[in-house]
């Protein structure tokens, strides 16, 4: 049975509701007493879970030939609220692909969480213990509603920089891979080379800042499970990349240990490296490894990684070469840190303007309004901003409208791609930006942040040449078409604004 998740449209809410309603009569309403079932009701009420979406509520359904089977409620993007699946799709995986969904949305809407908490009826337990979550408490009762409150890790792991605490477990650590027949460790910084651990611990801490010639700054950590402390692998960090580095080495080098392998655990360690990465400023990591190596081929496409090329070795040997982004920009997390209240729509077009979504934010309550470096303010209560996601294309625009609904700017991303992921559009940027003021000047932007890009290696001569000929050639059609631009995106702007059309999405 084939199935879709995408996030909820205002228009479905009351399918879905409809669903939740059915669902909890049949399967949860038993084990509640009537101030429970009333309380429920109360909360999936139709204009309750409306006035909460996306500012505090967001939903995601899955939809078998646009009827919807299944539903999960995340909010504050750290806890599920409701979910719930058809009864006749019980038992086909829809449940857990739901809590994929609602993981993958906290993962990009709040960078620094730790875990998703739920609180589960007891007839869901058995689902949520199956999928890893744990008991956080015993069983209570508030309001009339019977639950266990529950929470799932968002990693079994943590990385930690190696010290003495760790001494005894990285003799062991050595030992096994040998035990093995495994005298060369990947990711380890010469662990496996040096004479002691104490000389391998103090040549990691010197590794942080090394200038030697040849050498790159490296940052190495290991990961230890949480339950119970053991050291699973470790991982190593190149904080740039030189051009032996580039040819197939790259910024991230990982291993586990071989009792621990086949678990997830490599897909999990780059994930929590790759937010290592963003915090010393590496916008695009690239990752190599052996075409034969499928467990660590399968780890980096687990994050995002892109094929670029293979390289034969003299041995025979196949290298494969991967690109992963950080500079992916999601079209429902542009300012979250910034705004109390907002509603966010998308509209899918297809005519002979323009093909793809179109993003809208009607920014209601602002915490912080946005300032740019020539004091003019992009965002503020009552502001509105629209995004133009061609699929394509490499040029994402944003047009933003302040509280009378006037023009401010147009702003024009050049990206590497723009694509849709999970139901959310997005765009990989690649630096340029070109802003068109209302009055018609043209502008372009962040040839510095392109060019320091290229120098640290992290894109290629063609992606730089690239980038500036779309810029170039935006701005020429621009010269040409700076009326016709108005017209454009005031139009949508109506459409989003107008009455009639509010339920549209």
């Amino acid at each position: 049975m084939q199935y879709i998740i995408e996030r909820m449209q205002l228009e479905e809410l009351t399918e879905t509701l409809k669903l939740v309603k059915d669902v909890f009569n049949e399967f949860e309403a038993p084990c509640y007493n009537r101030e429970g079932i009333e309380n429920f009701y109360q909360f999936a009420n139709y204009q309750n879970i409306k006035n909460q979406l996306d500012n505090v509520i967001t939903i995601f359904v899955a939809k078998n030939k646009q009827k919807i089977i299944g539903m999960i409620a995340i909010k504050n993007a750290c806890h599920i609220a409701m979910l719930f699946v058809d009864k006749k799709y019980h038992r086909q995986g829809i449940g857990t692909q739901l809590i994929k969904e609602a993981k993958f949305y906290c993962k990009i809407n709040n960078r620094d969480i730790e875990k998703i908490t739920v609180n589960a009826s007891p007839f869901a337990i058995p689902f949520y213990h199956k999928i890893g979550f744990e008991d956080t408490g015993k069983e209570q009762i508030v309001d009339g509603i019977k639950f266990t409150p529950m929470k799932l890790e968002m990693y079994r792991l943590k990385l930690v920089f190696p010290t003495q605490e760790y001494k005894e477990q990285l003799k062991e650590y050595l030992q096994e891979h040998r035990d093995n027949n495994e005298m060369t460790l990947s990711g380890a910084g010469g662990l496996d080379r040096l004479n002691s651990i104490d000389e391998w611990l103090e040549k990691v801490k010197n590794d942080v800042t090394r200038k030697e010639e040849g050498k790159v700054p490296a940052t190495l950590f290991l990961a230890v499970r949480k339950s119970d402390n053991k050291v699973i692998g470790t991982i190593q960090i190149r904080h740039y990349l030189n051009e032996r580095l580039l040819k197939n080495i790259g910024h991230i080098g990982d291993g586990v240990r071989p009792t621990e392998r086949r678990k997830g655990y490599a897909t999990e360690m780059i994930q929590l490296a790759l937010n290592e990465c963003k915090k010393i400023g590496i916008q695009r990591v690239m990752m190599g490894c052996y075409k034969d190596n499928i467990g660590s081929m399968k780890s980096i496409q687990n994050n995002g990684g892109i094929l670029e090329n293979e390289i034969v070795e003299e041995n025979g040997k196949i290298d494969q070469r991967y690109w992963i982004s950080l500079k992916k920009r999601y079209a429902d997390k542009s300012v979250n840190n910034r705004v109390q209240k907002s509603n966010q729509n998308m509209l899918t077009v297809n005519d002979k303007k323009f093909t793809g979504d179109v993003y809208f934010y009607d920014f209601i309550e602002v915490k912080n309004k946005m300032m740019i470096s020539n004091g003019k303010c992009i965002l503020d209560n009552g502001y509105k901003w629209l995004e133009f996601y061609d699929y394509n294309s490499k040029i994402k625009l944003s047009a933003i409208y302040n509280e009378k609904s006037e023009i401010v700017e147009w702003y024009f991303d050049i990206a590497r791609e723009i694509g849709k992921e999970h139901g959310i559009p997005y765009e990989d940027d690649l630096y340029l930006d070109v802003v068109v003021t209302p009055s018609g000047e043209i502008k372009l932007l962040d040839e510095d942040e392109l060019k320091e890009a290229y120098d640290r290696l992290e894109i290629s001569k063609k992606d730089y040449d690239m980038a500036y000929a779309e810029a170039n050639k935006l701005m020429e059609l621009l010269e040409e078409n700076k009326k016709e631009l108005k017209t454009f995106t005031d139009e949508y702007i109506k459409i989003f604004i107008n009455v009639k059309y509010q339920n549209l999405i």
